[in-house]
């Protein structure tokens, strides 16, 4: 009757960890906002670049590419979506340096400082048709131009549903 006993423990302790595990996995899975449809069933992409870096938008497309998630075509008529990627540029970093000299009941001084720019990479996927975004993201500039696109693409990817 021990040897019965024995084995039904750990038993019941592997279908608690079964159930645990189905009810974390379960829940991992719905970490995100769901999609609206329309970016989860589109197929193409056509993609505008007004961000004014070259450098980024090769970036952004070869990422995109090789996701193989979205099909890159050269018409808006032939897109499910339309990816726009926008930049913006703010000082919000100042770094300053001053000297102040005193000689008796005189001082002088003199400072100069620099306005550091903060760029940022946006993407704004639309509806085809026209409309409101369906999808907007962005992320910060680095100095190495394919930093912000393969973060804008990642984005994406983790929202995505992987059932398509």
């Amino acid at each position: 009757m021990t040897g019965q006993f024995e084995t039904a423990v750990p038993m019941s302790r592997l279908r608690l960890l079964a159930v645990v595990l189905l009810l974390t996995t379960g829940l991992s899975a719905q970490e995100h906002a769901p999609l609206p449809d329309t970016l989860v069933s589109a197929n193409t992409v056509y993609l505008i670049n007004d961000s004014g870096d070259l450098k980024a938008y090769d970036a952004f497309y070869k990422q995109l590419t090789k996701w193989g998630r979205l099909k890159v075509v050269s018409s808006r008529d032939a897109a499910d979506v339309v990816a726009v990627l926008t930049s913006s540029a703010s000082y919000t970093l100042a770094i300053g340096t001053g000297t102040a000299v005193t000689s008796g009941n005189v001082t002088s001084a003199t400072s100069s400082a620099v306005s550091v720019p903060s760029s940022v990479l946006h993407l704004r996927v639309f509806q085809a048709g026209g409309g409101e975004p369906v999808w907007l993201d962005s992320t910060e500039k680095w100095l190495a131009a394919g930093h912000a696109p393969s973060k804008l693409v990642d984005n994406l990817k983790k929202r995505m549903p992987r059932s398509k």
